[in-house]
C-alpha cells in the first residue's frame, strides 16, 4: 500500500478525532496496568496464605490486599469500556459512513476517462465492499484497543517479572521479538491469497451486474445458458481461492497456536526450575504462571488478529484507490459562478483529442450570437456530440477556449455551467422514480401544474393517462417500462422545465416514430424560442428552420451557411440532403 496514500487517509479522517484518539491512548495503558495488577496481588495472596501463620497483621493484609484486587478488576472494565465507546461509537462507525459516502460523492465526480477504464460494475463491487470494509473497520478499531492494550500490557508484565528475575524477563523479550518476526513472515502468504479472492469477487460481481443491466440483451441472442455458463466457471474459481484462502488460515492460526503452546510449555518449566533452585518463591511462580498464560494468549490473538487484518487492509487498499483517483479536471483557483444573461457562445482555437490520438476537433472556431439556432451535421466520427460535451466540460479541453456570454467556460464552477445549459441527449436515462420525478430532474422545485404543462408541451399527456398511477408511477430501471419514444419526451420535458438560455439537442427526436416526432417538432419550436441552440442530428429535415448550418468533417467546419444557402451551393450538405431526400 502507498504510505502517502494512507498517510492522506488518515489524516483526512483520523485528526478531526485526534482528541479521542489521545483520550484512548490514555485509557488502554490503565486498562492494561489494571490487567497485570490483578495477578500480582493474586500472588501476594499466596506468599501471605503460605507463611502458614494467619495472626492479625496478615488478616489486615488479606483484607487490604483483596480491596486493591477489586478496585483493579473494576476499574480495568471501567476503563475497557470508556475505550470501546470511544473507539466504536464515536471513531470507527461515523468514520465508515463518511468513507462510503466520500466513495460515491468521488467517484460520481470522475469523468469519461474513467469510466472507460473501469466498468460500473466493478466500481460498485468496491463502494459496496467498503460496507464490509467497514465492519472490518470496526473490528479494526477492537484491534486497535487490543493491540494498544496488549502492548501496554507486555511492558507492564515484563516490568514485574523482571522485578522477579531479570534474566527470565530478557528471554520473555527477545522470545516474543522472534515470534513477532515469524507471524509476520506467516501473513504474507494468506494475504496474497486474500488479495487473489478479492479480485476475484469484484469482478465476478462487475459480470453480474452487468448482465443485470442487459438482461434485455441476453433474452434477444438467447444467451443466458452460455453467459450462466461462463459466470459458473467464475463462481468456481472464486470458491476455489476461498478455499485456498480458508486453509491458508487455519494452517497458519493452527501453527501459530502450536508455536505458543510450546513457549508456554517452556516458559512454566523455566519458572519451576527456578523455584526449585530457591530463586523465587511460590507467589512469584504463581505470577509468573498466570502471566505466562496472559503473554501467550496475547502473542496467539495478536497473531491472529494480524494475520487476518492485513489481508483485509488489501479492501482499504481498494477503497484508498477510489478515493484518492484523480477527476480529469478541477474547478479553477476561485472559479466563480457562470452568469447568463444573454447566451452567446463562442469556441475559439478549439482542439480535443481522445487519449492524445487522432483530434475529435481540430483548430474549431464558431462565433454563435445570443438566441440564434445552428445546427451541427456530419457524418458519423466528425466531432459533432464532441463538441457539445466540451462545451459542457463533460471532457477536458487543454488547447483552445469555450466563451459563453464572454466567460471562459474553463474558469466558471462546472456545476454553475452545467445548470446554465439544458442538454437532450440521444437517449434519456431515468431513474426508477415516479414519471413527475424524473420530469422534474429538470427543476426541483417545480409545481404538479407546471409539471403538467410541460407534459402537454412534450406530448406526455398522450400516455400517462394509460400509466396505472399516472404521474406517480415508477418507471422502472434506466425507464424501462416506456418505450423510447416516451422517455425521449420525458428528456424534453426536463428541459421545458430547466428553461435555460442554452438549449443543446444531440439527436433529441432520433427514438421517435413519425407521428411523434411531428408533435415533438412543433414542441421543440416553441422550447427553442428566445434561446441559443446547437442542434445535433442525423435526420437533416429536423433543422430546416435552423438559422445556420455548420458541417463538419474530422472535427473541422467544412461549410456554414443558412439551410437554403448551403443547398444552393451544392456542397456537403447539398449532397447529404440528397441521399435523405
Amino acid at each position: 500500500m502507498n504510505n502517502n496514500s494512507l498517510w492522506s487517509f488518515l489524516k483526512k479522517y483520523y485528526m478531526p478525532v485526534k482528541y479521542r484518539f489521545m483520550a484512548i491512548f490514555v485509557l488502554v495503558p490503565l486498562v492494561a496496568l489494571c490487567g497485570q495488577l490483578a495477578p500480582w496481588y493474586v500472588s501476594d495472596i499466596v506468599n501471605i496464605l503460605n507463611t502458614g501463620d494467619i495472626n492479625a497483621l496478615a488478616w489486615q493484609n488479606l483484607i487490604n490486599t483483596f480491596i486493591f484486587l477489586a478496585l483493579v478488576l473494576v476499574g480495568g472494565n471501567i476503563f475497557m469500556m470508556l475505550a470501546m465507546y470511544l473507539i466504536q461509537h464515536k471513531i470507527i462507525s461515523p468514520l465508515g459512513i463518511k468513507v462510503r459516502k466520500d466513495l460515491f460523492v468521488g467517484v460520481l465526480g470522475l469523468h469519461k476517462n474513467f469510466w472507460s477504464k473501469n466498468s460500473a460494475g466493478d466500481v460498485y463491487a468496491k463502494i459496496d465492499g467498503s460496507r464490509r470494509t467497514t465492519a472490518a473497520w470496526s473490528s479494526l478499531g477492537d484491534m486497535f484497543i487490543f493491540a494498544h492494550a496488549s502492548l501496554w500490557s507486555l511492558i507492564i508484565t515484563l516490568c514485574f517479572i523482571g522485578k522477579i528475575y531479570l534474566p527470565m524477563a530478557i528471554v520473555y523479550v527477545i522470545s516474543s521479538i522472534l515470534l513477532f518476526i515469524f507471524f509476520h513472515k506467516l501473513s504474507a502468504n494468506t494475504r496474497q491469497a486474500s488479495k487473489q479472492q478479492e479480485n476475484m469477487k469484484n469482478k465476478v460481481f462487475g459480470k453480474t451486474t452487468n448482465m443485470i443491466s442487459n438482461y434485455l440483451v441476453l433474452k434477444i441472442f438467447g444467451s443466458l445458458s452460455r453467459e450462466l455458463k461462463k459466470l459458473g466457471k467464475d463462481y468456481a474459481l472464486v470458491a476455489k481461492t476461498m478455499r485456498k484462502n480458508a486453509w491458508l488460515r487455519n494452517k497458519n492460526c493452527t501453527l501459530v497456536d502450536t508455536v505458543v503452546v510450546l513457549f508456554d510449555a517452556a516458559m512454566i518449566i523455566y519458572a519451576v526450575v527456578l523455584w526449585a533452585k530457591g530463586i523465587i518463591n511460590v507467589g512469584n511462580v504463581v505470577y509468573l504462571l498466570t502471566a505466562g498464560r496472559t503473554m501467550s494468549a496475547i502473542l496467539s490473538s495478536f497473531s491472529a488478529y494480524w494475520i487476518y487484518y492485513r489481508t483485509e487492509l488489501f479492501k482499504l487498499q481498494g477503497n484508498l484507490k477510489l478515493l484518492n483517483a484523480e477527476p480529469e479536471f478541477v474547478d479553477a483557483p476561485n472559479a466563480k459562478k457562470l452568469k447568463v444573461k444573454a447566451g452567446e457562445i463562442e469556441f475559439k482555437n478549439l482542439t480535443f483529442a481522445y487519449n492524445h490520438k487522432k483530434p475529435a476537433i481540430d483548430n474549431f472556431s464558431l462565433k454563435i450570437k445570443a438566441g440564434e439556432k445552428i445546427g451541427v451535421v456530419g457524418m458519423s466520427g466528425g466531432g459533432k456530440t464532441t463538441l457539445l460535451h466540451v462545451l459542457q466540460r463533460l471532457v477536458n479541453t487543454p488547447q483552445g477556449s469555450v466563451y459563453i456570454d464572454g466567460q471562459d467556460v474553463a474558469l466558471v464552477t462546472q456545476e454553475s455551467l452545467h445548470n446554465a445549459v439544458s442538454f437532450i441527449p440521444q437517449d434519456t436515462t431515468l431513474f426508477h422514480r415516479s414519471l413527475a420525478e424524473n420530469m422534474s430532474y429538470g427543476s426541483f422545485k417545480a409545481t404538479q401544474k407546471e409539471i403538467e404543462d410541460a407534459a402537454k408541451k412534450s406530448y406526455i399527456t398522450e400516455f400517462v393517462k394509460d400509466l396505472p398511477q399516472g404521474y406517480k408511477t415508477l418507471v422502472g430501471d434506466k425507464g424501462v417500462k416506456l418505450s423510447g419514444g416516451q422517455r425521449q419526451r420525458v428528456g424534453i420535458a426536463r428541459a421545458i422545465l430547466k428553461n435555460s438560455k442554452i438549449l443543446l439537442l444531440d439527436e433529441a427526436t432520433s427514438a421517435l416514430d413519425s407521428k411523434s416526432e411531428k408533435f415533438i417538432q412543433s414542441s421543440l419550436q416553441k422550447l427553442i424560442k428566445d434561446k441559443t441552440v446547437i442542434a445535433v442530428a442525423h435526420r437533416l429535415s429536423t433543422l430546416k428552420n435552423m438559422d445556420k448550418i455548420v458541417v463538419m468533417e474530422e472535427g473541422k467546419i467544412i461549410e456554414v451557411g443558412t439551410p437554403k444557402e448551403l443547398l444552393d451551393k451544392q456542397g456537403k450538405f447539398a449532397k447529404l440532403w440528397n441521399l435523405q431526400a
